[in-house]
């Protein structure tokens, strides 16, 4: 079965490169224009069903990009929990370190990348049993994305996963 995934639309806080992970931010104009933009590539791939994240910016992206649609929200397409580097810049951390699956470091409050690929690879096995015979699109997070990316593709031998990166609004397709 084929499954899309969108990323949502642009946030200021992805121009000034602050970790969002789970704070609840809005999309900003340019956001909402890419977001009303990708809609005929939602339209010409005939998807049926919409599942995104509980985030506003998710749910936003996925009401302007997908309308009339049916949308369920679902916490396993939450952004990682960057726990103590939420708010932070990107640059202010060993980035490569934090998205390195082999390494699957445990922090104190930071979800680990063993446990995203877990709640990734659980929605996908329950897509697979509840919606096999539809057209499903992901609206989800730069990290989600970037694993769903990784699954569907293999992950590298060092296990760095910071090769892969996804623009707003980047609309992909895989095969389940």
């Amino acid at each position: 079965m084929k499954i899309y995934v969108l990323r949502h639309g642009e946030t200021n806080e992805n121009i000034t490169s602050i970790m969002q992970g789970n704070m609840e931010t809005v999309l900003n104009e340019k956001g909402i224009r890419q977001s009303l933009k990708v809609r005929e590539k939602v339209k010409n791939a005939k998807i049926d069903l919409v599942i995104t994240s509980p985030k506003t910016r998710t749910k936003q992206t996925a009401i302007l990009a997908a309308p009339n649609i049916k949308i369920i929200e679902d916490d396993r397409l939450l952004s990682r929990n960057h726990g103590e580097f939420q708010g932070m810049k990107r640059d202010e951390i060993n980035i490569k370190e934090y998205w390195n699956i082999k390494l699957n470091k445990q922090y104190k409050k930071a979800e680990s990348m063993g446990a995203i690929f877990n709640r990734v690879s659980s929605l996908l096995n329950d897509i697979l049993i509840n919606y096999s015979d539809k057209t499903v699109l992901l609206v989800t997070h730069s990290g989600i994305t970037r694993v769903l990316y990784y699954y569907f593709n293999g992950f590298p031998d060092d296990g760095d996963l910071t090769e892969y990166t996804s623009n707003n609004c980047s609309f992909e397709q895989y095969e389940l």
